[in-house]
């Protein structure tokens, strides 16, 4: 059975893939992310030692933003908190 902390590096020849793990690693390309691809995503910045992106792409791919648009927000107070 896989580990799902440790993906799998994608297959050789995902030319697609590696081009957005290397714009990821300019700084560009967030909107390219998608479920489809962030695991194979997360192999490769693993595989090549790129912890914070790693983490980054872990956090995006995490189940606690996923839904942000669904939140609700309007119901939350609109005023800061008291001290």
């Amino acid at each position: 059975m896989p580990d799902a902390s440790r993906p799998s590096t994608p297959a050789q020849g995902d030319d697609e893939l590696l081009e957005i793990f290397h714009a990821l690693k300019r700084g560009v390309g967030r909107e390219l992310v998608t479920d489809s691809n962030v695991d194979g995503l997360i192999g490769l910045a693993h595989a090549y030692g790129q912890q914070q992106l790693e983490y980054l792409l872990r956090e995006w791919r995490s189940t606690c933003g996923e839904d942000a648009e669904n939140m609700n927000f309007e119901l939350f107070s609109k005023q800061p908190p008291t001290a």
